[in-house]
């Protein structure tokens, strides 16, 4: 789907070009500062294996997203003694929820970062339990990886149940000696950080290092970057969408308010409540905002929704499960035949790798949609339509890739493919003869 999935697979794809596992990331040939390395890494280790493929590109997605379920299952049996029984529930709730469903297969980041989520979250709550050097290395080694995988906000992610292990843990002793050893932790995380990030930056220029370490990060909270700006309420109905199918349950409702009554007594609660809530309310502040950003909490309003479906059966979680995905392959399968015919670009993909060696431009602002799918070797020049017939000048037996609504817009120059595409067409045109 493009532009996120053709963008990110482009970008492993320059990095299997260049075998450039500890070089700056490029997006179209040029320094790409917006994600760091770990989800390129995977793509690039499954294509090592499997050969270059979208769908050896997706299993890493895939897999994490079936850990994300077992970690899910496992921090629930953690918690409570109540989720010893209800592995198989628990697993059956996340799995037939709309994230799971629609994210589970596509080629983001937010799967591979949940997984370390839950990981630094099953350490937290051994390591409030039982002083151990092994639990601090697994909070660190995972955080480091998340960092890798999605950037700081993995801190986000796990930093109120840490601050807050006072108000859940109720064997927490020697608060000081907690937070110093999670000090440490944090000394892991950022040595695990340094092994890949300080040679890149040994070979990258300054405006590198102050674009990755501090526009990508301050940019985003303050909306500086001006991308996907949402005022402080647009998360509020994804709440509900967490757990569609089970929130049109009458029995659902019945277990919330069963599970208003008893939070302040089960330690299991209070740690999911100051996990989920400051978090939530923290990105709801955050001025750049999408949907998937919320996924690392998905497993927290999942294991709610178990201790709220206590009383339904598990014949009929298995029934919801088993609508649940035929309607999502249903409607792929209806979508594939009908509107997502609208975002393929296969068969402009398909002239551009067969004329690869010849001058390409992108009118206009490149995402690098053919980089992966036409197999690339060499950038696209991205040209806006005022410099189109310059460019053409300069480069007579070039190529151009022209995304338009009318067309009076391409009527200077000779036609040689054309599809819909997301609402408009897009086609491959020379210089007019």
């Amino acid at each position: 789907m493009p532009i996120d999935e053709t963008r990110y697979t482009s970008v492993a794809w320059e990095m299997f070009l260049r075998h450039g596992w500890l070089q700056p990331p490029t997006m179209n040939f040029e320094p790409y500062l917006q994600k760091p390395p770990l989800l390129f890494w995977l793509i690039n280790a499954s294509w090592a294996i499997f050969g270059v493929s979208r769908w050896a590109a997706t299993l890493p997605l895939v897999l994490s997203s079936l850990a994300s379920v077992y970690l899910t299952v496992a921090l629930g049996r953690l918690l409570s003694p109540f989720f010893q029984e209800q592995g198989d529930r628990t697993a059956m709730i996340m799995m037939a929820g709309v994230p799971f469903l629609i994210y589970g297969t596509l080629i983001y980041f937010d799967f591979i970062l949940t997984v370390f989520v839950l990981l630094s979250l099953i350490g937290t709550v051994l390591y409030a339990r039982e002083r151990r050097f092994s639990h601090l290395l697994l909070i660190g080694v995972s955080l480091g990886l998340g960092t890798l995988a999605r950037g700081p906000v993995v801190y986000l992610h796990v930093m109120f149940p840490i601050l807050l292990a006072p108000f859940w843990a109720t064997e927490l002793r020697q608060p000081g000696r907690w937070y110093l050893g999670i000090l440490a932790a944090l000394g892991v995380a950022a040595v695990i950080v340094l092994c890949w990030l300080v040679p890149v930056l040994m070979q990258a220029d300054g405006s590198f290092a102050y674009g990755l370490l501090w526009e990508q990060t301050v940019g985003r909270v303050t909306g500086k970057l001006d991308a996907h700006i949402e005022p402080f309420y647009f998360y509020l109905p994804f709440l509900p969408a967490m757990i569609i199918p089970w929130v049109f349950l009458p029995r659902f409702w019945k277990g919330v308010a069963a599970l208003r009554g008893s939070w302040s007594e089960v330690e299991g609660i209070r740690f999911l409540i100051a996990w989920g809530v400051p978090t939530f309310l923290c990105f709801c502040l955050i001025s750049e905002k999408q949907p998937h950003y919320l996924m690392p909490l998905v497993p927290c309003a999942v294991l709610l929704t178990t201790i709220c479906l206590k009383e339904v059966p598990t014949r009929q979680l298995v029934r919801n499960l088993a609508v649940m995905v035929g309607a999502i392959v249903i409607g792929q399968a209806i979508a594939s035949a009908t509107i997502l015919k609208r975002y393929d670009l296969e068969p402009v993909a398909a002239y551009v790798r067969a004329h690869r060696d010849r001058d390409w431009a992108f009118v206009s602002n490149y995402h690098a949609e053919l980089g992966f799918l036409a197999r690339l070797e060499k950038p696209v020049d991205d040209v806006p339509p005022t410099r189109l017939a310059r460019w053409f000048t300069e480069h007579p037996d070039g190529r151009a890739i022209i995304a338009y609504r009318n067309a009076k817009d391409v009527a200077g120059y000779d036609p040689i493919m054309d599809n819909p595409y997301r609402g408009k067409r897009i086609g491959v045109f020379s210089a007019r003869q």
